[in-house]
């Protein structure tokens, strides 16, 4: 596994390196540290990262935990009651003080209401039913989506298109030092929980019954997932609004080319996560450049990429991504 990390370091790193060198940029005395345009771009690139990691990990976590190869924060709900609760907090106003942790603390909450209310909605004769939680965390994303549309009634007509292009999941051009840190331990705890229950979702994946018989606590296993999965998608969504899709493709890559594992699949998600986020946003920012349109939102490529990928997983025989 320690190959397996720094093999993903290497991959990340690689993605920062690009990302930092589209477009223009031009070294100064100072270095590249010295360069204000460079360090932009090395802030929003480790934004990516940070949002790319803890989305392809939570991921992974989750659709080991429920059995379900469709299971992800953006599927479930979470991402989009993270979204209600950052609104909420842009609605606020810095007034409110809490300075960075406004955003992650508000969001955390939105993801913890919409996943207690799929959970509840899902429970079916004394157990949860892993195929009815994706249809809750359907018509949860149909509400959320509804109050964070009513919410734009309420807000500044000047802030509208910041409003609307972070509804697109788009990474901010200057991300908050601050905040970013605020997210990044949020989602190292997160990291840490899930990687420490790895062997417990290895068991829990044959089946609750014999995950009992092995001494694995299922409920608190449950709880210790979605509490770490929402914190990361709570971080997550702070930086860079409800990016879909992602926490979806990337257990499915990572389940072909490192095994069902959950001890080696946790860590290969993580750093696949970053890399490709990091590497879509570079792709974003190129495209908007040459197509003339500024910014181009990496959640749009994202839900691009991710919405056939659903489809299929939808539509193909389970044997290849089959969860035991």
């Amino acid at each position: 596994m320690t190959r397996l990390a720094l093999l993903g370091a290497v991959a990340v790193g690689t993605a920062f390196w690009v990302s930092t060198r589209v477009g223009v940029l031009e070294t100064t005395s100072g270095g590249w540290w010295g360069n204000p345009i460079w360090r932009l771009r090395a802030l929003r690139a480790a934004a990516a990262a940070v949002v790319g990691g803890a989305l392809g990990m939570a991921g992974a976590a989750i659709q080991g935990l429920l059995r379900n190869p469709l299971g992800e924060p953006y599927v479930l709900g979470v991402s989009s009651g993270a979204g209600v609760g950052v609104r909420v907090a842009m609605l606020v106003g810095t007034g409110a003080g809490w300075g960075a942790w406004r955003l992650p603390a508000f969001a955390f909450a939105g993801a913890a209401l919409s996943a207690a209310a799929v959970a509840a909605a899902a429970w079916r004769s004394g157990r949860r039913d892993p195929w009815s939680l994706v249809l809750a965390g359907v018509m949860a994303n149909v509400v959320n989506g509804a109050i964070i549309m009513a919410l734009y009634l309420v807000a500044e007509p000047l802030r509208l298109d910041e409003f609307a292009r972070w509804s697109m999941g788009e990474l901010p051009e200057a991300v908050e030092p601050a905040l970013l840190v605020i997210c990044a331990a949020l989602v190292a705890v997160g990291a840490a929980a899930l990687l420490r229950a790895a062997a417990a979702l290895n068991a829990a994946a044959l089946g609750d019954d014999v995950a009992h018989s092995l001494g694995v606590d299922v409920a608190g296993l449950r709880r210790t997932v979605l509490c770490a999965g929402g914190a990361m998608t709570a971080a997550a969504v702070a930086l860079a609004g409800p990016v879909g899709f992602v926490g979806l493709l990337v257990p499915h890559i990572g389940r072909r080319a490192v095994g069902p594992d959950q001890r080696r699949l946790l860590i290969w998600s993580a750093f696949a996560g970053a890399a490709l986020l990091v590497a879509a946003d570079a792709a974003c920012r190129a495209a908007g450049r040459a197509w003339g349109i500024g910014r181009l939102p990496v959640g749009l490529l994202t839900a691009l990429v991710g919405a056939p990928a659903f489809l299929l997983a939808l539509s193909r025989p389970p044997e290849g991504d089959r969860m035991p």
